[in-house]
């Protein structure tokens, strides 16, 4: 069998950018570094789709073991249906030189039910565009299919004991929207598959598709005439106005001095950009608070709390998605004695724990905590000095996050392994299901605890000097 040049997810690049999915295929050495966050959320999708599979049961998987592998899998779920299987997992399918995993195939009658899983609790357009695909070379390849539907999750399930996968899921039948699409669905691989046959790129300048519906694997290469600083490193500006200005103005010069509409944030951020300089200008609000805490004689104690949230629900009483502190870790802002550390072993629901420990700690102690907050404990966000326009640096070009605070700070690097809560969270969750690195990835954990009490001890001595 020829091999297949479209996928579902290449398909889909090319929806977004033809040029995106040209470089894909042709140039794969230019596509940026994957962020960790989004191989979390892949995972995540690959687990719902498996316990989704609990809706039909006794079938058989057909998908592919490896990628070269994938006719293969085409030729397999064709053996089992022509043998009178009933339920395919990761049916394979190709026509047009286009190949789709179905995620669930069975049987009904003389015709075949098709189902899609998503990870999430929403169905977006671009769940729409790729069930159209799918329904497509299903129909090209000869299947007679009674119904397309979409798979996802129930938001408001509430578990109670073992989890009922009939309530955890919702079943939608797109049939009529997929049907709809059909031509328009054979016009796009047609066009796709052209541009691939072309010898340069297509010419698509940057635009809001280079970041919807996903980030592009290509920004860097695409962006690299975007000269820095741009208005793009602007983050106080939302990014429609930032491609208008940029369209309009070009440099931060031109922006700057020909743009009237700009707020007082916003021209600060953007000298400081030109400059290279920092901002710190302490509101009157913000001394206040200082001044307070200060004459108080509170203990000041830097404290940092990490979440996640469990597609599944894992315990009685949450829903799919339900945010669960997991961890915590607090010490004397001045480090006069080391961090406390608290990761919950998840046996059951650590959040009220967490909630507990923490509300039982001295009256008399102020918790100041950086972009993060579990909204029962009352805490003193350090990022409102950002929100206010008190501190700005070059470095947070892109946004506000501990990640730029701490290359702010000149702290570098303030992660290894763990760059971000996301990731730490997706660790947790690789520990409960007994992950075979799980000692070191509970070590990850402790060390980014203890690095972003760090980081809220640096910037409190900072902004308090």
């Amino acid at each position: 069998m020829e091999k297949h040049i479209l996928s579902k997810s290449t398909y889909i690049k090319g929806e977004q950018c033809l040029k995106q999915l040209y470089l894909h295929k042709k140039s794969p050495k230019l596509r940026d570094r994957m962020p960790a966050e989004r191989i979390a959320i892949f995972s995540r999708g690959t687990k719902v789709g498996i316990y989704a599979q609990e809706l039909f049961p006794g079938g058989i998987d057909a998908g592919p073991k490896h990628y070269t592998q994938y006719q293969k899998a085409v030729l397999r779920t064709k053996e089992l249906m022509d043998n009178g299987q009933e339920v395919i997992y990761e049916a394979a399918f190709q026509a047009n030189k286009t190949l789709i995993l179905l995620d669930i195939l069975v049987k009904n009658g003389d015709k075949w039910d098709a189902y899609e899983v998503k990870s999430s609790v929403k169905l977006s357009d671009t769940y729409y565009k790729d069930a159209a695909l799918q329904y497509n070379v299903l129909i090209e390849s000869g299947v007679d299919i009674n119904t397309f539907s979409l798979v996802h999750i129930d938001k408001e399930y509430i578990r109670e004991g073992e989890i009922d996968i009939n309530k955890l899921f919702i079943i939608t039948d797109v049939t009529k929207e997929v049907k709809s699409k059909l031509i328009y669905v054979k016009e796009k691989i047609t066009e796709e598959l052209q541009i691939l046959e072309n010898d340069n790129p297509p010419e698509i300048a940057i635009g809001k598709h280079c970041f919807k519906p996903y980030d592009c694997d290509f920004v860097g290469h695409c962006w690299k005439s975007v000269k820095k600083p741009s208005v793009f490193s602007i983050p106080s500006i939302e990014f429609d106005e930032q491609l208008e200005l940029y369209n309009e103005f070009g440099s931060l010069d031109n922006i700057l001095g020909n743009y009237e509409e700009l707020d007082e944030d916003q021209i600060c951020e953007i000298n400081s950009q030109i400059s290279k300089k920092e901002h710190l200008e302490l509101s009157d609000e913000t001394l206040e608070e200082f001044e307070d805490i200060y004459n108080e004689g509170s203990e000041v104690y830097a404290l940092k709390t990490l979440s996640f949230t469990p597609a599944m629900p894992l315990y009685d009483g949450s829903k799919p998605y339900q945010k669960i502190a997991f961890a915590y870790a607090m010490m004397p802002i001045d480090g006069s004695q080391a961090p406390t550390l608290y990761i919950s072993s998840g046996k059951i629901s650590p959040n009220d724990e967490i909630i507990k420990a923490l509300e039982s700690t001295d009256d008399s102690i102020e918790f100041f905590t950086y972009n993060n907050r579990i909204e029962e404990i009352q805490t003193l966000d350090l990022q409102s000095v950002i929100d206010n326009g008190d501190y700005y640096h070059p470095a947070m070009s892109k946004d506000y996050s501990n990640k730029s605070l701490s290359q702010a700070l000149g702290i570098r690097p303030i992660w290894k392994s763990i760059e971000s809560d996301i990731v730490a969270a997706q660790y947790y969750d690789e520990i409960l299901r007994g992950h075979k690195n799980s000692n070191q990835k509970l070590e990850d954990i402790k060390n980014y605890l203890v690095k972003e009490l760090q980081l809220v001890k640096q910037f409190y001595e900072y902004i308090s000097q």
